[in-house]
């Protein structure tokens, strides 16, 4: 259950039997007594500072004059206050990355999949050489960290592996001649990845991962035509696992979370993620509201693992989960070093995907649909809609800004958002309660391993 403390940016929240202070303003949080919990939310006391009788009924005088004192800490410092809003958008980003779409073409045909199947989609190197120029000289800004070639795209990119060699050798010369750190990733449903396109791939610098959904059933159920036993075998030969990892879709027909982790931790890969499936509410394999309560409760009982798993000393679960892009880990990473996270995805501002026609799209999952073009490489990218994103974050979004999660959350994926309702902002209400919990969760995590285990916690923190 979450209160809000009223005319503030605060929050009180109960998760595992404990209760929480969290401030949005400053994304912070304190583990609070019961006590506290009943000031916080008591107007009699925020307002006129009397305590009510049926507290003293509750706790004792002594108790409740050194949590009085606390509380009043709390807004004296300007932990809670009311709410305030950034108002300018002059935002920075250390990482840029161009998604090219190398073909729609599947040899699997994956219950979720968004993407639409058309064999006269292959793009050409040429439009793949005059997309990395384009990236480079007309959209990414100055100090750049990284330049990100991700080749993973709306198909399985294996099929172009020819392809994908050639982009990568005109990224290494580019990589040389212009001193800067630019390479080459993408993911695959690893049917194709035998023993020598691995060796190939790591030989040439390639960065790839392999997406595989827990056990052999459950995946060859959602995946039509997986071969989950050659996809096996063809994991357990790749001879370097440095920069390799494995992710995971869950859906509302496959949410174990614990069960999904374990069954790719036996390949070994250097990271593990699971991110959710993007599909219409109405598909029977969404994320709805018929099985999201059982979503937080695999949550929750994964969370738990994990944190086991780490205080009893398997450290080797913990790094390959946390330094991923699992959907839970980004929460983990944002309450470990609470800052406050403006946007949900980096599209259009700091990230742009490329499709074999010359468009410019919001992100891959955008191919073939009309409202998802934002330019062309022969024209650039339209700058009333690059504008109009720049204002998509947290404090500006309708739906969010009054939110008590919004600077962890930052707001819906444009395309969840889209497919469901046709705008890019509204969020999807199951989603919301999903990201609100794992939010909790970390919040949980955190605070019992810095109060329970330091020496772990503050491991942690310098790591993370």
């Amino acid at each position: 259950m979450t209160s809000k403390i009223k005319n503030t940016d605060a929050i009180i929240f109960d998760i595992l039997g404990q209760p929480y202070l969290y401030s949005a303003s400053t994304v912070s949080y304190y583990p609070i007594t019961k006590c506290a919990r009943e000031l916080f939310l008591d107007d009699n006391f925020t307002k006129y500072n009397k305590i009510t009788n049926s507290l003293y009924q509750r706790f004792s005088k002594k108790e409740i004059l050194l949590t009085k004192k606390k509380v009043r800490e709390f807004y004296n410092t300007e932990i809670i206050k009311p709410i305030e809003y950034r108002l300018e958008d002059n935002f920075i980003f250390s990482d840029y990355t161009l998604k090219l779409i190398p073909t729609l073409r599947c040899n699997l045909n994956c219950k979720y999949c968004f993407s639409q199947k058309n064999i006269n989609f292959d793009m050409s190197l040429e439009t793949a050489k005059k997309a990395i120029n384009f990236f480079i000289s007309n959209f990414v800004k100055s100090d750049v960290k990284r330049y990100i070639i991700d080749l993973t795209g709306a198909g399985e990119s294996l099929l172009r592996l020819d392809f994908i060699l050639k982009v990568n050798e005109y990224i290494l010369k580019l990589k040389q001649d212009k001193k800067i750190n630019i390479f080459c990733q993408f993911a695959t449903n690893g049917m194709l990845l035998d023993e020598e396109t691995s060796s190939l791939l790591k030989r040439n610098q390639i960065l790839f991962g392999v997406s595989l959904d827990g056990e052999k059933e459950k995946s060859e159920n959602i995946r039509n035509g997986l071969n989950y036993d050659l996809v096996a075998r063809n994991i357990t030969k790749i001879n370097n696992k440095d920069f390799f990892g494995l992710a995971a879709t869950f859906s509302g027909i496959n949410y174990d979370f614990i069960s999904i982790f374990k069954s790719l931790y036996k390949f070994n890969p250097e990271v593990i993620g699971i991110k959710p499936v993007r599909l219409f509410l109405e598909n029977e394999e969404s994320i709805n509201k018929k099985n999201v309560n059982k979503i937080l409760n695999s949550y929750t009982e994964f969370s738990k693992w994990i944190y086991n798993s780490l205080v009893n000393g398997d450290k080797e679960i913990f790094n390959k989960f946390i330094k991923s892009e699992d959907y839970f880990a980004r929460f983990l990473k944002i309450m470990l070093h609470p800052t406050r996270v403006y946007f949900r995805c980096s599209s259009v501002l700091s990230s742009i995907a490329v499709d074999s026609m010359e468009n410019i799209l919001i992100c891959p999952a955008f191919v073939n649909i009309k409202d998802g073009i934002i330019g062309s490489l022969d024209k650039g990218i339209d700058k009333s809609i690059y504008n109009q994103f720049k204002t998509y974050y947290a404090d500006k979004i309708k739906y969010c800004k009054s939110c008590w999660a919004r600077y962890a959350c930052a707001g819906e994926c444009f395309n969840v958002s889209y497919q469901n309702y046709k705008e890019f902002t509204k969020p999807v209400a199951v989603m919301c309660k999903i990201k609100k919990h794992l939010i909790q969760l970390s919040i949980h995590f955190w605070s019992n391993l810095k109060y329970d285990y330091p020496e772990i916690y503050n491991e942690c923190l310098g790591k993370y």
